[in-house]
């Protein structure tokens, strides 16, 4: 008897020992949280779909790290049928921490598992272009939209140089499942390069997909703003603040078409709305001053010094500004 409970001991402890080395022997170079070991003491999931679960669970519940090291553990299992998946997840919660080195890696793991994964590539697009990498994020929005167009049985592949026109990206079929995002950022990159048209027709698409997209909405106002179309960017704002009353840059936006439009008040009121009165007259006389408006823009500035003095520095140095402009252009006057 007491030779079988040393083998039954000794089982035990072999049984323990293979679990503890399958447990260390997990890849955790997509890991950043708090030791593992203080995370979870339940039994190791028994199959991908049980690891994937259970991290969706820890998501939601707003245990980040748990959630982590989860779907990491779906990682392991063989042949997984939705890896990437998993690594998306992993990539979103490393981006929304700000380790962009971590979410690329993630990211770039999940396309080589799929390449047709439009999730993995719209966020590969944004983290790219947010990064200032505008030529790589157009790339990526690209392959998203690309991958999309798969879905619909579209086989051609499409390149930058097959959507330089309104009617070649009117032609693209989208529905709610299609990457928004991914024609969003096309068309801020079209915006960037001044071909205003183009950039309007990708965010139609975008609103085609999500019609209550405030970030589209925005996105499409500033387009025509810029083009000089202050009518069509006060709709499309005006939209955008009926989804969201309190949008800052909707509210920016808005305030710097009234000045093009000359409704000083208006604009000033709007500023008013979300920043106190000497910032709201200082933005007036700044963007006055960018608008070739010198002479409009000092009274603003004087009275944003002269509401608070002591803490308008930026207000003195954009009156200096004005002013200098002012000068400059009566000098050239009097030659």
């Amino acid at each position: 008897m007491k030779g079988i409970r040393c083998l039954l001991v000794l089982v035990s402890l072999s049984l323990l020992a293979a679990c503890a080395n399958k447990e260390s022997s997990l890849d955790t170079s997509l890991y950043d949280g708090k030791p593992i070991d203080t995370l979870s003491l339940d039994e190791p999931p028994k199959t991908e779909k049980e690891a994937i679960q259970r991290g969706d669970t820890a998501l939601s519940a707003g245990n980040t790290d748990l959630a982590l090291y989860e779907y990491i553990r779906s990682l392991e299992f063989e042949n997984g049928q939705f890896r990437d998946k998993a690594l998306f997840n992993i990539g979103r919660i490393h981006q929304s921490r700000d380790n962009i080195a971590l979410a690329e890696k993630a990211y770039l793991i999940a396309v080589e598992e799929n390449p047709n994964n439009t999730q993995v590539l719209e966020q590969l697009g944004i983290l790219y272009s947010s990064n200032g990498d505008i030529r790589q994020g157009k790339s990526y929005f690209l392959r998203a939209v690309n991958a999309d167009q798969v879905r619909f049985n579209k086989v051609d592949t499409l390149s930058s140089t097959d959507l330089t026109t309104v009617e070649s990206v009117a032609s693209l079929q989208v529905d709610r499942h299609s990457p928004e995002y991914a024609y969003m950022g096309l068309g801020v990159a079209a915006d960037l390069q001044q071909q205003h048209e183009l950039a309007q027709a990708f965010y139609k698409q975008s609103l085609s997909i999500k019609p209550d997209s405030a970030k589209a909405l925005i996105n499409v106002s500033y387009s025509f703003y810029m083009s000089g179309d202050y009518r069509k960017a006060q709709r499309f704002v005006l939209q955008a603040l009926d989804i969201e009353p309190s949008n800052e840059k909707a509210l920016n936006n808005l305030a710097l078409i009234y000045l093009a439009k000359g409704e000083v008040n208006r604009a000033l009121n709007v500023f008013s709305r979300h920043m106190d009165k000497p910032e709201a007259l200082n933005n007036v006389g700044y963007f006055l001053t960018l608008q070739g408006k010198p002479d409009e823009a000092i009274p603003y500035l004087q009275q944003a010094i002269n509401t608070k003095p002591t803490y308008y520095k930026v207000a003195n140095e954009n009156l200096e500004k004005a002013l200098a402009m002012v000068r400059e252009e009566e000098a050239k006057q009097d030659e």
